[in-house]
């Protein structure tokens, strides 16, 4: 495992009942697995440099970017099976004859 993303080192806080439920309740909003990560993000966040692109912005672009991909190959195959129907419906209506 590469050195970065082996988890070694721990803090810990203290947190009220109402806390403790607001954050698990965020953690699944934000789509994190469970309060560390979401405590992990949200720090990581905090502490990066202003206009940097962290690991959730980097992983959102990309996925926005796979999206386009997967538009653009889909219009590509819409329009080949567009140009093919008028074909296929001219050999259905011979096969009939």
């Amino acid at each position: 495992m590469p050195e970065q993303s082996r988890k070694c080192k721990m803090i810990s806080l203290r947190l009220s009942e109402p806390e403790y439920e607001d954050l698990k309740a965020h953690s699944r909003a934000h789509g994190a697995r469970n309060i560390s990560e979401l405590a992990r993000l949200a720090l990581q966040r905090m502490v990066e440099p202003a206009g940097s692109q962290n690991g959730v912005a980097a992983k959102l672009s990309e996925l926005d970017e796979r999206l386009h991909q997967l538009e653009v190959e889909f219009a590509i195959l819409l329009e080949r099976e567009r140009s093919q129907r008028p074909a296929l419906e001219l050999c259905e209506v011979t096969s009939r004859d």
